[in-house]
């Protein structure tokens, strides 16, 4: 009984303490909270910027095509028969007439040799006519003599009267025989001066054949019309040539050569960019003749970027050179031609934009392209990320960052590139080179905003932290 009397007094004062410190924690709580109607402060928005720049942009016109030569000829042997020679190989340098393979030339050897003695033949007929005409001209002139002997004769006798008339008679004959004998002689210069030009015709006959066959015999030689580079080389030594033959079949032609000093592009465009293209480029479309060059080179104003995938690194310049007077009805286009810079194949060696080409690397023909066309230019646009823009319907806006608060400012778009767009402050806002644009962090930003930058917050947290750790 003793015992429980003590312990209840016990109790009742532990109880009172535990209720005391109660009723200190609600008190201090209740001092921490925040007093009926007061707002509680919203925290600063971390928020990424970056500057507003001042620079060109450019509107660009974007397309793919593939690079061709404008002199690449396809060469088919003109001569039939077996190749018996082949002086070059796939991708060698040729030059102008250089010989690139041979056939078999002995028929038409044995066709220039028969043509030449054609000729002698005709020579010697030649030299014979003039022989006989002379010959002739000699009867001619011998007849004539007789004749007017005999002429004289028959008058003499004729008025004399001292012959018999049998006598007068005979020499009536033999006159009259002389003229017939003397025209004979006339007929057979005639004769030989038409033989004798019959036999220049033969000769000019046997010269055109020994031509004709020197020039088949010029067949057999196969060469390069144009300087360039083989591009294919289809024909082997053992290997029969000409029309109809199985190299022409599969292959289509013995040899192709291509030009890679005179290297072009061919794109479509829109009939509507037409007017554009050409006050743009200095060009001027006739119907009857294609194209005209009204300005020269110096007035092409046009731009043309070029980009090879099998190029990596490296940027050709273009130059627009023809433009199609007519728009396809199908496609509703035009056609654009334009020439490109040649790139050097060797190490070290520069293109005109200053990119270095690897060693053993070159444009070619076939070689897709990417090309970039500058169609509009303004050098001093000020210019944002992409990722700035938020969009509202129609509007897009931007969030500048002064004094420490993020102001809403309505922009217009103007050109854009891959990672920028020009803007233009629309409402009678104004945004200037340097204004530091919310890039990260603007999704659900309001106007007027709190905003602290990602590195400010960064530095103000370490800072904080390194109070409380001083504290502690």
């Amino acid at each position: 009984m003793t015992d429980r009397k003590e312990f209840k007094p016990r109790a009742l004062v532990a109880c009172a303490i535990a209720a005391v410190l109660c009723t200190a924690c609600d008190s201090a709580a209740d001092a921490k909270a925040p007093k009926t109607g007061e707002l509680k402060r919203r925290e600063p928005v971390r928020v990424r910027v970056a500057p507003v720049e001042q620079r060109e942009m450019r509107r660009v016109l974007q397309t793919t095509t593939t690079v061709h030569s404008e002199k690449e000829i396809q060469l088919f042997p003109r001569a039939s028969g077996i190749v018996t020679e082949v002086f070059v190989e796939q991708g060698d340098t040729v030059k102008v007439g250089q010989e690139l393979a041979a056939v078999d030339d002995r028929e038409a050897r044995a066709m220039v040799a028969d043509a030449r003695v054609a000729i002698a033949e005709a020579k010697d007929a030649i030299a014979r006519a003039e022989v006989a005409m002379r010959e002739a001209e000699a009867r001619v002139e011998q007849t004539k003599l007789e004749w007017e002997q005999a002429q004289r004769d028959y008058d003499r006798n004729d008025k004399a009267s001292l012959i018999s008339q049998q006598a007068l008679e005979a020499l009536r004959t033999a006159r009259d025989t002389r003229a017939n004998e003397h025209e004979t002689a006339k007929l057979g210069r005639d004769r030989s001066v038409i033989e004798a030009r019959s036999s220049a015709t033969a000769l000019e006959r046997a010269q055109l054949s020994l031509a004709r066959a020197e020039l088949e015999l010029s067949y057999t030689r196969i060469q390069a019309p144009i300087a360039g580079i083989i591009a294919q080389a289809n024909v082997r030594v053992g290997g029969t040539v000409g029309r109809g033959t199985s190299v022409l079949e599969t292959s289509g032609a013995a040899f192709v050569i291509t030009d890679l000093d005179d290297l072009h592009v061919e794109f479509s465009r829109p009939q509507r960019e037409m007017a554009w293209f050409v006050a743009a480029s200095g060009l001027d479309t006739d119907a009857k003749a294609g194209t005209v060059d009204v300005d020269g080179k110096a007035a092409r104003t046009v731009q043309i970027r070029a980009t090879a995938e099998a190029l990596p690194g490296v940027e050709l310049r273009g130059m627009i050179d023809r433009i199609s007077p007519s728009i396809d009805p199908q496609s509703g286009s035009f056609g654009v031609h334009a020439e490109l810079e040649p790139l050097a194949p060797a190490n070290g060696v520069t293109n005109g934009s200053g990119a270095h080409a690897e060693r053993g690397a070159r444009l070619l023909p076939g070689m897709l392209v990417r090309l970039e066309i500058v169609t509009d230019r303004h050098p001093d646009a000020l210019v944002v990320p992409k990722r700035s823009l938020r969009r509202e319907g129609e509007a897009s806006l931007l969030f500048v960052v002064r004094e420490g608060r993020a102001h809403r400012i309505e922009v217009t778009e103007g050109f854009t590139d891959d990672a920028a767009v020009e803007v233009f402050a629309t409402g009678g806002t104004v945004l200037s080179a340097g204004d530091l644009v919310v890039v990260v962090g603007n999704r659900d930003l309001e106007d007027g905003a709190e905003v602290v930058l990602e590195e400010t917050a960064t530095e103000a947290t370490t800072t904080t932290a390194d109070a409380a750790a001083k504290e502690g």
